[in-house]
């Protein structure tokens, strides 16, 4: 594995939230993110899973700085990223671009496709009005668009040619990481895997890393170099894709993929499937988070938080069973 590109190391994002009557109910903290750290390296492929409310979404909003963190240390390149602004915030910016799920409300319908991937390099002032021009020209023939699509509204194209121009816009400062949370999700499933290789094509030529974030463990699976396993704002499992695929150790990681990816569902050995909903994470169960929904969960579970420990091929597992 190369350098670290990105460190995030125990990063933690709580919300104080009043629960009961405006003004008078009871004032309590969401833990949405707890304790997470992981490092992605530069042109690879990081990606998490996890139930929706597990805190992958308030994890990206930390990364490209739209939430600041509670506590913890992000290093991007080697350098503290908390608390940056001025000149180093705009680089930063720069570096790190997002791909969201929903096209149509990523991209401005009033806006031409032209202007839309220009102006992030108008912002950052790095071209002239007609080198913008000729770049965005190459840009959008990178992604596989028209000709003449810079001049189109975004309402003339598809949902997977928006994502497309997405995809160009936030190539277009020439970004070392790109956050693509569930880019795919919201595309029709013809034309998923033809995002996923164009996304792969990018990544082999320009040697830019991504962070994905994905419900769909067959998308992750396809597109990842590392992944990290989610659950109520902590990371209980983390290792290389093939790894972690081929033996998932957590009990949680076990149960998903054998619901999303089940090779025999009826053998004896198949893990049950998950009881229960994810518990409220205003007051998240005490030792394992998981030991509520846990089939091999005991009475230390309850007693003792578990922490990511190293168990060989480059996975760790957060777990007092493994």
């Amino acid at each position: 594995m190369s350098a670290p590109l990105l460190e995030i190391d125990n990063l933690h994002k709580h919300f104080p939230v009043r629960r009961g009557l405006p003004l008078l109910g009871t004032l309590q903290q969401v833990h949405a993110v707890d304790g997470v750290t992981f490092s992605i390296a530069r042109g690879e492929t990081f990606g998490i899973v996890g139930e929706s409310g597990c805190g992958k979404t308030t994890l990206t909003r930390v990364i490209l700085l739209l939430e600041a963190a509670t506590s913890g240390e992000m290093r991007f390149d080697g350098r503290g990223v908390n608390g940056i602004g001025g000149g180093a915030l705009r680089d930063y910016r720069r570096a790190v671009q997002a791909v969201f799920q929903d096209p149509n409300s990523a991209l401005s319908p009033r806006m031409r496709v032209g202007d839309i991937v220009g102006e992030p390099m108008r912002a950052i002032g790095t071209h002239s009005a007609a080198d913008r021009r000729i770049e965005v020209e190459r840009l959008l023939k990178t992604v596989g668009l028209r000709d003449n699509a810079a001049s189109a509204y975004p309402h003339e194209f598809s949902g997977g040619q928006r994502q497309r121009i997405a995809i160009a816009r936030a190539l277009s400062t020439k970004p070392r990481l790109i956050v693509l949370d569930e880019p795919i999700s919201a595309l029709d499933i013809s034309i998923r895997a033809q995002i996923m290789n164009l996304l792969r094509d990018i990544q082999d030529a320009t040697g830019t890393a991504f962070l994905l974030i994905a419900h769909d463990l067959a998308v992750v699976k396809h597109m990842s170099t590392h992944v990290g396993v989610m659950y109520l704002g902590k990371l209980v499992e983390t290792g290389p894709a093939d790894s972690l695929y081929r033996r998932p150790l957590h009990p949680y990681t076990r149960a998903l993929l054998a619901a999303a990816l089940p090779a025999r569902p009826d053998h004896e050995d198949a893990p049950p499937p998950l009881a229960g909903e994810l518990p409220s994470p205003f007051a998240p169960p005490s030792g394992c988070r998981f030991r509520t929904r846990c089939p091999i969960a005991e009475a230390r579970c309850a007693a003792a938080e578990p922490t990511l420990r190293p168990m060989g091929d480059g996975q760790s597992v957060a777990c007092h069973r493994v």
